[in-house]
């Protein structure tokens, strides 16, 4: 049996592994991924990104992580991304490898970084059996809707938003950033259901600043989900918990432990809050 029971997605919400379990490992590897997994998550949740012949866990094309600033995995072989030094990013892995590691353990949240190679993602799933298993997200509308007219029962969400230019990273920036987190907070009501059509997608991936009671509530009276992206301070936890969310990404799956135990069966056997978007 490598795939789940469909009432794996009927729980009231998912605990979702960010990047596998990156508070312990990096992001993105393999040991991550085995870690989440040990941790009982429902999802494991990690980004891919194609290289020159494969499908890789990446979450930026630059290598920089890896000691090779300005240098891009899209331009390299596997075997010769598994030939640089693993850096503070640990050893590139391929998705059939997380997949095989994955399958049958837990759902699966597969985050693409860029557009172009939609195909061979569904085709790395399907191959395996595993299309009911994964939820594909992005900031991409894009890509969502190719996903959605390649394979229409796929379950798709729209991440938002996108910090293309790095603001969240620059200290002088931060009012400005505050302000405009606030700005998008108390618009998104209006805006949420035009995004997520547009996308064609049956769910949204918020950043957690963005959650409101009044968000959650519009999207699910549309009939799509919320999600969000990535909590790892108990309190906000239990805040956002309480909006009634269908899941929630954490660096520390740990510490979903207590945190409405309705949820606390997964189908695997077995810090501080952040104000960087970063997905």
């Amino acid at each position: 049996m490598t795939t789940l029971s469909p009432t794996a997605w009927n729980r009231p919400w998912l605990r979702i592994g960010h990047g596998g379990a990156a508070g312990h490992a990096p992001a993105n590897t393999l040991d991550s991924l085995r870690i989440g997994l040990e941790l009982g998550v429902d999802m494991i949740e990690f980004d891919v990104r194609a290289c020159r012949d494969a499908l890789v866990l990446l979450h930026d094309d630059n290598l920089a992580d890896h000691g090779r600033p300005g240098e891009l995995a899209s331009r390299l072989t596997l075997d010769e991304l598994r030939a640089l030094p693993p850096g503070k990013a640990g050893p590139v892995a391929s998705l059939t490898e997380a997949l095989d590691l994955v399958r049958g353990r837990a759902l699966l949240n597969i985050d693409l970084k860029a557009v172009g190679y939609e195909p061979a993602v569904l085709q790395a799933m399907a191959s395996r059996g595993l299309s009911g298993d994964v939820l594909y997200s992005t900031h991409y509308p894009s890509s969502l809707r190719l996903i959605r007219s390649l394979a229409p029962d796929s379950r798709t969400g729209l991440s938002f938003p996108e910090d293309k230019s790095g603001a969240s990273n620059k200290p002088y920036l931060k009012p400005v950033v505050t302000a405009v987190l606030a700005w998008l907070r108390w618009t998104l009501p209006w805006r949420v259901l035009a995004m997520i059509s547009d996308a064609q997608a049956s769910a949204v991936m918020l950043y957690h600043p963005l959650l409101s009671r009044r968000v959650v509530d519009v999207v699910h009276q549309a009939g799509h989900q919320v999600f969000t992206w990535t909590i790892d301070d108990s309190p906000r936890l239990r805040v956002v918990h309480a909006l009634g969310v269908d899941g929630i990404a954490s660096n520390y799956p740990e510490r979903f432990a207590g945190l409405g135990e309705e949820g606390a069966a997964g189908p695997s056997q077995g810090s501080t809050h952040s104000s960087v978007p970063s997905a």
